[in-house]
């Protein structure tokens, strides 16, 4: 669906030089600059800069790029779809951020792959804005996410509530109960997923809205198993999802105390394209909300 000059411009930002695309498409050099020749014609605007033997996007490429992005996206749709009626089979393609896809999709994906054994299905497992930038390129199906993204881009529906927790050592929380205060969080090393992550970006919304001033993490992990023993070893205290610590607390490794603000509430989602696979879609979010 996307013809050749404008896979031979995907080709040159993907490789960063004529060379690497050529070996790419196998085409050669004189071929390639001749295919982004014959695409600027077409548009009547250059599409890059020249900064010594380097060829770097200028903003006309860039609107460019996001357009044949888009439209690449769509073709490998088509073939998705037009796949069955070939070869019997259907492939599709999940995209989850950390707490979903580490604690929460697992056990419901291999019930629905048992149940549904002609699907072949693929799971990506990053932060909320790796995920819809993957969806907006068109390489995921269905997008389960717990960040902020624009309702106007896309289509959604929410599937949990979930609540984050504040997880220190045992020995750092009485046995109280008692809620923590804006000053006792002060005080606390607080480790934190990196920027981009949806549990870091409920965590700052929450302390907006609470008013808490709060120094800096002191340290900030993309890996939540990583965080949590972390915490274990008393380096210091994180925000989480409950359903991220359960095993942790009833053992005991881990202990929670309520904010004396108030809970921390936030919503997992189904996040999707208008044009992504409406059956798939529609079964696979059905049987999640069925499930839990």
């Amino acid at each position: 669906m996307i013809d050749i000059k404008i896979r031979t411009f995907l080709a040159v930002i993907d490789g960063g030089s004529l060379r690497k695309a050529s070996e790419c498409l196998g085409l050669s050099q004189p071929a390639v600059s001749q295919q982004l020749k014959a695409l600027e014609a077409e548009y009547k605007v250059p599409l890059f800069n020249h900064v010594g033997r380097r060829l770097v996007l200028n903003d006309a490429g860039r609107i460019l790029e996001s357009a044949a992005r888009q439209a690449a996206g769509l073709t490998r749709l088509v073939h998705r779809d037009l796949a069955p009626l070939t070869e019997g089979r259907k492939s599709y393609r999940l995209g989850a951020t950390l707490t979903i896809g580490e604690f929460i999709l697992p056990p419901l994906l291999a019930e629905y792959g048992l149940k549904n054994p002609q699907m072949e299905l693929s799971l990506r497992i990053e932060n909320t804005v790796s995920i819809l930038e993957q969806l907006d390129r068109g390489e995921l199906d269905l997008a389960l996410v717990e960040g902020p993204f624009d309702k106007d881009l896309y289509r959604s529906e929410v599937f949990l509530e979930d609540e984050m927790i504040l997880i220190a050592p045992p020995v750092s929380f009485p046995d109280d109960n008692e809620p923590v205060s804006p000053g006792e969080l002060k005080e606390s090393r607080m480790i934190l997923r990196e920027e981009g992550s949806g549990t870091r970006y409920r965590w700052e919304e929450y302390k907006t809205v609470k008013g808490l001033k709060l120094p800096a993490p002191v340290l900030e992990v993309g890996s939540l198993s990583a965080i949590k023993s972390l915490v274990e070893s008393g380096f210091g205290i994180s925000v989480m999802s409950s359903r991220a610590v359960e095993k942790e607390i009833k053992l005991g490794t881990l202990k929670s105390r309520p904010f004396s603000t108030g809970p921390l509430i936030r919503e997992m989602c189904f996040v999707y394209k208008y044009e992504s696979a409406t059956s798939f879609r529609q079964n696979f979010i059905s049987f999640i909300h069925d499930s839990l």
